[in-house]
Order: C-alpha cells, then sequence, then structure tokens
C-alpha cells in the first residue's frame, strides 16, 4: 500500500501534467537561480571610516556590487587577531565569494584560515606580506618614494622649521619610510641652502623606534602632542587608528587656535598633515595626500571591476591570459603600486600648499625625477 502522503503527491503530479496536456501548453524548465555572491571585509583597527585604506576598498566594494559583480556586501571591524580568526570563520559560514582583509594586523591570521579553507578566495590589502597560499591574492604599495616626496613637501610648508613623521607599530616598511622622510628633508634642505634660512628639522628623538607608536587613537595623539611641544608644525602619519588619532588632534589644535578667548584671530602657527589615505577634503589641516590607488590595483587583479574613465585609474592590460579562481577572473595574483605605475599618488590639497611657492611643481617634479632614476629614495 502505497502511503498517504506519497499518494497525494503523486496524484497532484499527474493532474498537472493532465492539464498541461489538455491546454495544449510545453513544459518550460525554469532557469536556475544564481547563488549569492557576497563581498566581504575585515578591518582593523580604525575600520571602514579611517579615511584610508579601509574606507577605500569599502567604496570600492559597494561600487562592484552595483555593478553586479556581488550581489550583497559584508563588512566587519575587528580589534586584534583573535577577533580577525572569528570574523573570518563567521564570514566562511556566509558563503563569502571574495574575503578582503585590509592591513598588516590580520595578515598572519589571514595566511592561516586560507590554509584550512583551500577552496575559498581573499584578498590581503596593504598586508606587507608576499607569501601567501595561493587562494590569497594580494595588494600591497611601495610607500618609500612617497614618504621622500613627503619630507620634502613637508620642509617646504613648514613655518617653524620642524617638521615630523610617525608610523604604526607592524606597518610595512616603517624603517624605510622614516628614513625617506628623513632624506626628502635633506633634500630640501640641500637645494634651499641659504644662510638667512636654516636648515628644516626632522623630529627623530633619539632613534626610529620613537616614531613608531601602538595602532591606536591614544598613540597617534601622543606623538602629535609632544612633536606639536618640539615646535614641529607639519606631521606625516602612517597607519590607521594611530593616524586618525594625530588627525583628531590636528583638527582640534586648528579650531582652538584660530581665535583667542576674546573671538580674535591669533597668529599662532596652525598644525598641518599630509594625510596618507582619501583625499583630504575632510580636513582642514591637511595640505596634502598620499593615495594607494585602491581602485586601479583591484582593476589590475579583476579585470572584470568596474572600469573608470579617469585615465589616472585604468589598469595596464594584463600580459598573461586571466585565470579563474573561485569564479573570479584573475588577471594578476600581486599588485604592487608604486609612484611608477600610478599605484600611489600624492597631490597638494586646496589650500595651504596653494599660497607656498611652487610646492604643487615640486611634488611633480620630485616625481618624476624619482621615475626616471634620477633621485633614489632608498639611497638618499
Amino acid at each position: 500500500m502505497i502511503p498517504t502522503g506519497v499518494s497525494v503527491r503523486l496524484t497532484a503530479g499527474f493532474g498537472a501534467l493532465s492539464l498541461l496536456g489538455l491546454g495544449g501548453c510545453t513544459v518550460t524548465t525554469p532557469e536556475p537561480v544564481e547563488e549569492p555572491t557576497t563581498g566581504c571585509m575585515i578591518s582593523a583597527p580604525a575600520g571602514f571610516a579611517d579615511h584610508s585604506a579601509g574606507a577605500l576598498t569599502l567604496a570600492e566594494t559597494q561600487r562592484a556590487r552595483a555593478a553586479g559583480i556581488f550581489s550583497a556586501t559584508s563588512s566587519q571591524r575587528v580589534s586584534d587577531g583573535s577577533a580577525t580568526s572569528a570574523a573570518l570563520e563567521r564570514m566562511s559560514g556566509q558563503g563569502c565569494a571574495l574575503t578582503m582583509v585590509i592591513g598588516p594586523g590580520g595578515a598572519d591570521e589571514l595566511h592561516e584560515h586560507a590554509v584550512d579553507h583551500p577552496d575559498d578566495v581573499f584578498l590581503g590589502i596593504a598586508s606587507g606580506r608576499d607569501d601567501f597560499p595561493d587562494n590569497v591574492l594580494s595588494m600591497d604599495f611601495d610607500l618609500v618614494p612617497a614618504a621622500f616626496i613627503a619630507g620634502y613637501t613637508a620642509a617646504t610648508a613648514s613655518e617653524t622649521g620642524e617638521v615630523a613623521a610617525v608610523v604604526s607599530r607592524g606597518f610595512p616598511e616603517a624603517e624605510e619610510i622614516l628614513e625617506a622622510f628623513d632624506a626628502g628633508v635633506d633634500l630640501h634642505n640641500e637645494e634651499h641652502d641659504d644662510e638667512d634660512a636654516p636648515d628644516v628639522e626632522s623630529y627623530r628623538e633619539s632613534r626610529i623606534g620613537d616614531r613608531t607608536v601602538p595602532d591606536t587613537d591614544h598613540g597617534g595623539r601622543r606623538f602629535f602632542d609632544r612633536a606639536v611641544d618640539a615646535d614641529v608644525d607639519v606631521v606625516v602619519p602612517f597607519g590607521s587608528a594611530a593616524s586618525m588619532g594625530v588627525i583628531t588632534a590636528a583638527d582640534e589644535a586648528l579650531m582652538e587656535a584660530s581665535t583667542d578667548e576674546a573671538g580674535e584671530e591669533t597668529e599662532k602657527v596652525l598644525p598641518k598633515v599630509i594625510w596618507y589615505g582619501a583625499s583630504g577634503a575632510f580636513s582642514d589641516a591637511i595640505i596634502a595626500t598620499i593615495e594607494p590607488n585602491i581602485r586601479r590595483g583591484l582593476r589590475t587583479i579583476f579585470p572584470q571591476w568596474p572600469q573608470s574613465r579617469n585615465p589616472d585609474e585604468v589598469a595596464e592590460p594584463a600580459a598573461t591570459q586571466p585565470e579563474d579562481v573561485g569564479g573570479f577572473l584573475v588577471a594578476d595574483r600581486h599588485y604592487e603600486g608604486t609612484i611608477a605605475n600610478g599605484g600611489v599618488v600624492i597631490t597638494a590639497e586646496d589650500g595651504f600648499l596653494s599660497r607656498v611657492s611652487d610646492a604643487g611643481r615640486n611634488i611633480s617634479d620630485l616625481r618624476e625625477r624619482i621615475k626616471s632614476g634620477d633621485i633614489d629614495p632608498e639611497k638618499s
């Protein structure tokens, strides 16, 4: 005897076929439902409001969603390595098509997780690491030449004759960045040798270690306060949360210095910042910006990424045929943005530098001298 439930389902099936036959209709196979493709992002410690790589990656991933590459996006800010591991596990459970880990803080956890999940696809952004397993794509930026230009530009813009650079601990090429910054200051002094104008000094303290700080808001604020107490008026921060601490402190100092208690303008030298990240329009303290060209990097790695009419953001044609990696066409497994290939851009912001003679032209000139090999920031 056939169980009742089965009998009902069979009868319903036959009834449907009978109705189709009577109506003279044909059976149409339904289109397969596409699996959701989620673009997932993990950023630490400042998250996606850092005005830097996190914010730029979030904007690009949302752009890719609008273009149909992803059906959804998911983002997670984490505080440390264990939180990164937990976020990676959660996102693996969500079926992320591509999981991006931004910054060097979670690079070790990404490496370990990718080994344990060989069928998933990951992208490490600004991790400073090149030994990931095959299912991890990577994007990094050579900031040494940009730091050299920043040192020269800071010296040009300084009104006190004191400038400073600071790097978050764990940031890639920290020592090289600081040394290049100092070399840029030194070149400025050589090219502006004037007895009436003393050399600009870089705030070195006693050793390079003094210019690396914990990647926290407090670490950035503390460095800014110490530097300003030493008459520094131009600061160049590299990092995430520490950089946000620097710019927040600079904005507060700018506001406090703009008027005295009577509401009258003061003549105090105002703090200035050369920013690493997105365009500096969000702060009046920012006089120039070093931008990692995240968009160009993504287009270089993924030929199907939304394109742009801006020639500075158009990727070079792939030298080899793109390969399929987890459903994505991948033209380049590792992208390194440099000044030479347009992956790192340094520009003067409207405002203070526009009033400094030749500042914008100096930036362009130094960039071309580095690209031509006339200047080697690593040997200067």
